[in-house]
């Protein structure tokens, strides 16, 4: 089924993709925090769940990225559903599976934490439904936890985008014309271009860069 999917998607949809660089110093530090006054209750938010929250907020704002196309129509859907991609062990024949966190711009960060958690030990361990995997209107896949710098991912359909994203590395920036330590994400997002044009998708990634860098407006 996998493999059908990929092949029906390449294949159908016509996909690009624009890249961007996040500066994760801010969200580094607000995580730290957050992560030491809970942990007295068990919780450990992830890089992920703050991905997943500003892709929430980015396409309530930018709704063309919360719709997909249908043969002669786009079609605008009114959840926002955010797929996130898991990997899964050899031993369940390995591959990729998406998980579904409904109405993502709805939750908090510890609801998506804990609803990231749960689907992710499910899909390894006992399998998902076919409602814990459908629905999906945008995908996440995050292969920074494995050091990878960048890559581009496939759209998952009937999603007219997926966001990639590698992990946060240390590298040289300019801030106030000196050359600093810094830590920055690549951001690549694939697009259906038959939805999403050039300057939407720059839109986007804006939008999903200001929430990263003021990581605290996640939190309300």
């Amino acid at each position: 089924t996998i493999a059908r999917r990929l092949v029906e998607s390449k294949q159908s949809i016509p996909h690009y993709q624009v890249a961007m660089s996040i500066d994760m110093e801010p969200l580094a530090e607000l995580r730290s925090d957050l992560n030491g006054k809970l942990q007295s209750v068990g919780i450990k938010l992830s890089v992920n769940d703050f991905l997943v929250r500003a892709c929430a907020l980015a396409m309530h704002e930018h709704p063309d990225f919360n719709a997909s196309f249908d043969g002669d129509a786009i079609v605008y859907h009114a959840a926002v559903n955010i797929g996130i991609a898991i990997s899964l062990p050899p031993e369940r024949g390995g591959g990729l599976v998406v998980g579904v966190i409904r109405e993502a711009d709805q939750k908090s960060l510890r609801a998506i934490s804990g609803e990231s958690k749960a689907l992710a030990e499910k899909a390894r361990t006992r399998g998902l439904s076919v409602e814990e995997m459908g629905d999906s209107t945008f995908t996440i896949s995050n292969l920074g936890m494995f050091g990878v710098d960048h890559f581009t991912a496939i759209i998952n359909p009937p999603n007219s985008a997926i966001l990639a994203v590698g992990a946060a590395l240390e590298r040289p920036v300019v801030r106030d014309g000196q050359v600093v330590p810094g830590s920055e994400m690549t951001a690549t997002l694939s697009n259906d271009h038959r939805v999403i044009d050039g300057a939407m998708a720059a839109r986007f990634l804006q939008s999903l860069k200001g929430l990263l860098e003021s990581p605290s407006t996640l939190l309300v």
